[in-house]
């Protein structure tokens, strides 16, 4: 689990008493708190059973009622596609959307599928700011949730390696997926981005509460068993029944 928390003060301004402001909220007399977002990316560079990994996208579709599969229509498919080339992704909880990665190498005996992890993009909004602003045109890694890319030494940066020094995305993901590089069976970097559209209200003032977004990466396949089923009891095992007859008893205490 990756775990991204937003605290601490929020960037004001004066304002006017008595007047409002639709870029932002006034959250104590004379102070004006602005609307704005936080864009978190997550590097994670798999390597699943080895260094050849595969990228691809699991969703759950319905099926319409028919008398040869679905008689019933209670029935849903699953839906997997491999990203063969690097691209961008979104989040779509309305067909639950997981981005797996899987070594197509390493088969898990019980299943008979291919050794993996897993993740659920988190649907937050994407980057607001129009498409020739600056803040738009240095940070394209925010207009989508996921990236697929291959692997290349001193790649390390969404937004790329100077993004506060320049007005332009250079090197970040955005040129990655650019190269259309094959990212099927090879080493693969996968990012995960996600965010909090933070409009204050006058609980934010004058430290905002914690807000908290969490990524969890699952193991899909990768294990024979439940890993936990050999986790020891929580159980003090030196403690022992106190009975009647004992001296430690309400009873025996009366003796």
């Amino acid at each position: 689990m990756v775990e991204a928390r937003a605290t601490g003060i929020v960037s004001v301004v004066s304002i006017d008493a008595g007047k409002k402001s639709q870029y932002g909220n006034v959250v104590s007399p004379g102070v004006l708190a602005q609307n704005h977002q936080h864009i978190f990316a997550i590097r994670i560079d798999p390597a699943i059973d080895g260094a050849d990994n595969t990228v691809l996208t699991e969703e759950s579709h319905p099926v319409p009622t028919s008398a040869h599969r679905n008689p019933k229509g209670n029935f849903y498919e699953v839906v997997q596609t491999e990203i063969q080339k690097s691209q961008w992704l979104d989040a779509a909880p309305q067909h639950n959307r997981v981005i797996k990665m899987i070594n197509p190498n390493k088969i898990n005996p019980v299943s008979g599928h291919p050794v993996g992890y897993k993740f659920t993009p988190m649907p937050t909004q994407v980057l607001l700011a129009q498409p020739d602003s600056i803040q738009s045109r240095r940070a394209q890694f925010a207009k989508h949730h996921v990236w697929v890319t291959k692997y290349k030494d001193g790649e390390l940066y969404a937004g790329g390696r100077y993004t506060l020094q320049s007005q332009d995305e250079i090197g970040g993901v955005s040129d990655a997926v650019k190269r259309r590089d094959d990212v099927k069976n090879t080493d693969v970097v996968v990012w995960s981005c996600f965010g909090l559209t933070h409009n204050p209200r006058v609980e934010d003032w004058p430290v905002m509460p914690v807000d908290i977004m969490q990524l969890h990466l699952k193991p899909v396949d990768f294990f024979t068993e439940n890993p936990g089923l050999d986790v020891p009891s929580n159980r003090n095992l030196t403690s022992t029944l106190v009975k009647e007859s004992s001296c430690c008893s309400k009873e025996g205490s009366r003796l």
